[in-house]
């Protein structure tokens, strides 16, 4: 009995190491924008080990990615409505992870944009359910904090026509400030001063808020950054053309 216990907890473990370093490789891919490749050994890995949590947020995640890539605008839904799927999935599997809450944020937000500004205000109470769920789940993830300060950002930045659209629509409407967008950007870069992304969007709220000195001294931390990813290479071009111009005003 003690020899068949042994067999099946080395099983286990070698298991256990061998999706480590499957996962190494596939965040590896996820962050250097290599997608693509890791649909494959996800969907492996998720025929092997169903019901997974760790490889169906990764397989939503990649199609996520996949969906903003996109340039044909079928390819980018049907990347969406799988990015959905799956983590609809973890959703149902495991309702308490903080990796599900912040996917099935990213996901969903995702698959509302485009559509009418009724549908989108109704769906943004849904996004930041998730996402501060995530973050009472897990408070020492930065990028939940930074679609947060990104959620409070968008919705401050509604025209004054949409917000009066949706006072007569919704009792309690979902408000957003750049004030609370600020905080939890903050938040973000404190957690994680490394990402270029936070500093990109903490600009942007810096600007709204009419703090422009902040903002180039942010900026300027920001281009100085180490790049690690080439997905961080378009947000660095963005931030170097706004210094520029910046810089001649």
């Amino acid at each position: 009995m003690i020899g068949i216990l042994t067999k099946i907890l080395t099983i286990l473990i070698f298991i256990s190491l061998l999706q480590s370093q499957d996962f190494r490789q596939i965040d590896k891919d996820l962050n250097n924008s290599e997608y693509q490749k890791t649909i494959i050994p996800l969907q492996t890995m998720n025929n092997n080990y169903p019901k997974n949590i760790q490889v169906l947020t990764r397989l939503s995640a990649a199609y996520h990615f996949l969906s903003e890539q996109s340039v044909d605008k079928k390819l980018d839904k049907l990347n969406n409505i799988k990015s959905l799927k799956y983590i609809t999935e973890a959703m149902s599997i495991d309702p308490e992870h903080p990796e599900v809450h912040k996917w099935y944020a990213i996901s969903y937000g995702k698959h509302v944009e485009g559509q009418s500004i009724r549908k989108q205000i109704e769906s943004s109470k849904i996004i930041a359910f998730h996402c501060l769920q995530a973050i009472e789940k897990n408070p020492n993830d930065p990028f939940c904090y930074n679609i947060m300060g990104q959620w409070h950002y968008r919705l401050a930045s509604i025209n004054p026509l949409s917000r009066r659209l949706a006072s007569i629509i919704f009792e309690e409407p979902p408000i957003g400030s750049f004030e609370k967008a600020e905080y939890f950007l903050q938040k973000s870069l404190t957690l994680n001063p490394d990402y270029i992304g936070t500093y990109y969007w903490l600009g942007k709220t810096y600007d709204k808020l009419k703090m422009s000195d902040k903002k180039i001294s942010l900026f300027n931390t920001a281009v100085n950054l180490k790049r690690p990813y080439k997905r961080e290479e378009v947000i660095y071009e963005e931030i170097k053309k706004e210094l520029k111009t910046l810089k001649h005003l």
